[in-house]
C-alpha cells in the first residue's frame, strides 16, 4: 500500500475500477414504443421485458463456432523463400495469448483469434525475411556484443528479484530473451549497414524545445511513516485507543529525531507494507497519496516529524526527509534519452521500409486454416 490517492486523471500505476461505481438503475421498458434495437437503452433488462421466444440475441463468443485448430503442413506454419518456419514457434506465442481465456475457461473470440493468428504469423515472416536480409548482408553477433545488450536489458528491473519476477510472470527463460535481443541487434546493424537515416544533434536540440514540458519536474519530497491501522468500521474507543499508541511513537520519534531512529521505529511498529524498509516511500509529488497524508506532508520541513495524521488507512506518523524543488531537467541530462527515442522511432520506419521492399520480390506460403 503505497497511499496512493486514485483518480481518473491517474497514470498507468493507478487504475480506477468501474467496481467503485454506483449501481445504475435498471430503467423501465416498453418494448412496444421502442422502434429499434438503438432506441433500447444499453443496462435495460431485456430478458424480462421480451416474451419467451422472442428476444433478441446476439452471438457470443461462448455460442461461436471456434476456429479450426492450426496444424501447419509438415511441421511448418509458414515458408519464407522455401525456408521453413517451425509451427512451434508460432504455438508458443499463440498459447501465450490464449492463457487468459484458458484460465477463465472461456473462448477466444473468433475475430480477436483471427486476428491474433494472422499477427503471429506476419511478424514470424517478417523476423525470417530480416534474418534471411542479413545473412546476405553478412551480419554477425559475437557473444560479447549479446551480452552487452542482456546487461543492459536486465539493468532495467534494477533489481534481481524485479527480473526473476517478469520471467515468471511473461513465462520466459533467459535464452528466449537472447534470441530476441539478438534478432533487435541484427536488424539495427542490417539497417546501419543499409544506411539508416541518422538522428542529427540538431534533431535531438529541436525534439528537447518541441516538447520541454516532458521534461518539467514537479516538486517532490521523499518521506517516511509509521502506519497504525484502523478498521473502516472501528467504533470511537478504538480509534482513540490506536490514536494513543501513535501519539507516543510520535513522541519518541520528535525527542530521538533522527532518520536511523525513526526508521528503527517504523521498523518496530509500523503495520503498513514500507515497515521493512523503514517507512520509506521514496520520492512522491503531489497528489499521489491520499488527500490528509499529502496535505500534512507537503508542508512539512525536512528533518520535523507529525503529530499522528489520520487517514482512511488509520494514524500515520511521518518524517520528511528529503525535498526536491521543481525544476526543468536540462538538455544534456535528457539528451541520449531523446537521442535513442528518436533513433528508435526512426529504425521503425527504416523496417518498415525494409520489410516492404523484400516482402515484394519473396515467395511467402502461409499455412493457416482458411
Amino acid at each position: 500500500m503505497r497511499l496512493i490517492s486514485i483518480s481518473l486523471g491517474a497514470s498507468f500505476l493507478l487504475m480506477t475500477s468501474a467496481a467503485f461505481a454506483e449501481p445504475t438503475p435498471k430503467p423501465k421498458l416498453n418494448l412496444k414504443k421502442a422502434k429499434s434495437v438503438k432506441n433500447i437503452p444499453l443496462n435495460a433488462n431485456i430478458k424480462k421485458a421480451m416474451p419467451a421466444g422472442k428476444r433478441l440475441t446476439k452471438p457470443t463468443a461462448g455460442n461461436e463456432k471456434p476456429l479450426p485448430p492450426v496444424k501447419g503442413v509438415n511441421g511448418y506454419i509458414a515458408t519464407v523463400n522455401g525456408k521453413g518456419i517451425k509451427l512451434s514457434e508460432f504455438s508458443e506465442k499463440y498459447n501465450r495469448f490464449t492463457q487468459t481465456f484458458k484460465a477463465r475457461k472461456r473462448p477466444v473470440p473468433r475475430k480477436i483469434d483471427a486476428r491474433y493468428r494472422d499477427s503471429i504469423v506476419k511478424r514470424l515472416v517478417e523476423e525470417e525475411l530480416i534474418a534471411q536480409e542479413a545473412s546476405r548482408s553478412k551480419i554477425t553477433i559475437d557473444s560479447a556484443e549479446l551480452q552487452k545488450e542482456f546487461k543492459q536489458y536486465k539493468a532495467m528491473f534494477k533489481t534481481e528479484e524485479r527480473f526473476k519476477s517478469y520471467l515468471q510472470n511473461a513465462k520466459l527463460n533467459i535464452e528466449g530473451i537472447k534470441t530476441n535481443l539478438s534478432k533487435n541487434l541484427k536488424l539495427r546493424l542490417l539497417l546501419e549497414k543499409l544506411g539508416g537515416k541518422k538522428v542529427t544533434d540538431k534533431e535531438v536540440r529541436a525534439y528537447y524545445d518541441e516538447n520541454d514540458a516532458k521534461y518539467k519536474v514537479r516538486e517532490q519530497i521523499r518521506a517516511r511513516h509509521i502506519l497504525l491501522k484502523t478498521a473502516k468500521d472501528a467504533d470511537p474507543a478504538k480509534i482513540a485507543e490506536v490514536k494513543a499508541k501513535a501519539d507516543k511513537i510520535a513522541a519518541e520519534a520528535k525527542k530521538s529525531n533522527t532518520d536511523d531512529a525513526f526508521a528503527a521505529l517504523a521498523k518496530k511498529h509500523s503495520e503498513g507494507p514500507t515497515a521493512p524498509r523503514g517507512g520509506d516511500l521514496s520520492f512522491f509529488a503531489r497528489n499521489r497519496m491520499v488527500k490528509e497524508f499529502d496535505e500534512k506532508a507537503f508542508s512539512m520541513k525536512v528533518g520535523e516529524v507529525s503529530d499522528p495524521v489520520k487517514t482512511r488507512f488509520g494514524w500515520h506518523v511521518i518524517r520528511v526527509v528529503e525535498r526536491k524543488d521543481p525544476r526543468t531537467r536540462p538538455f544534456d541530462e535528457v539528451k541520449e534519452s531523446i537521442e535513442r527515442t528518436l533513433k528508435n522511432r526512426a529504425n521503425r520506419t527504416a523496417r518498415q521500409d525494409l520489410i516492404e521492399k523484400l516482402r515484394a520480390k519473396a515467395k511467402v506460403k502461409i499455412h493457416l486454416p482458411k
